[in-house]
């Protein structure tokens, strides 16, 4: 075999390489893109709003998890940078298809839908918190029939 046919074979092999690198990349792009989209399998998840005075979309708060907590914190999962929001200030967690909430003795207290939150409440598509002067919005994320947007049962301590 003559040095001219190995190095073809050589370049052949090499952009076979490159086109399997290439399709792969472009794969992985196209799953993760279809990921943030939103696009992959598995139930919606909720998320909290923040709203602006006007009362649009500042910033979204996807809950990855089915509890966390709210606060300044760095370290919590929904974490708002604000001086009127406690570091640890509240608590939502889902439990028996319903999500809850709950007030953690916060400095300014927590609202909902313009009632102080004293005891563990259940959270209704479309809700309205405040914490100090933050303004959310809670979404399930899932459609009408979901039970959470069903009547508000009367408050009572869920089985967390």
């Amino acid at each position: 075999m003559s040095i001219s046919i190995l190095m073809l074979l050589a370049r052949i092999a090499l952009a076979v390489c490159l086109y399997a690198f290439l399709a792969m990349v472009l794969f992985m792009l196209w799953r993760d893109l279809r990921a943030a989209a939103g696009l992959s399998a598995g139930p919606p998840r909720p998320v909290l709003n923040r709203l602006r005075d006007d009362g649009t979309v500042e910033r979204s708060y996807p809950l990855t998890k089915d509890s966390c907590f709210i606060g300044r914190s760095p370290s919590v999962e929904v974490s708002i940078i604000d001086e009127t929001v406690s570091a640890v200030h509240a608590r939502m967690w889902k439990t028996e298809g319903r999500w809850w909430m709950e007030d953690l003795d916060s400095r300014n207290g927590t609202l909902l839908n313009q009632i102080p939150v004293s005891q563990p409440t259940v959270l209704c598509k479309g809700d309205r918190i405040r914490l100090g002067r933050i303004r959310l919005e809670f979404h399930t994320g899932e459609s009408a029939g979901d039970p959470s947007d069903s009547d508000r049962p009367s408050p009572a301590e869920p089985s967390a």
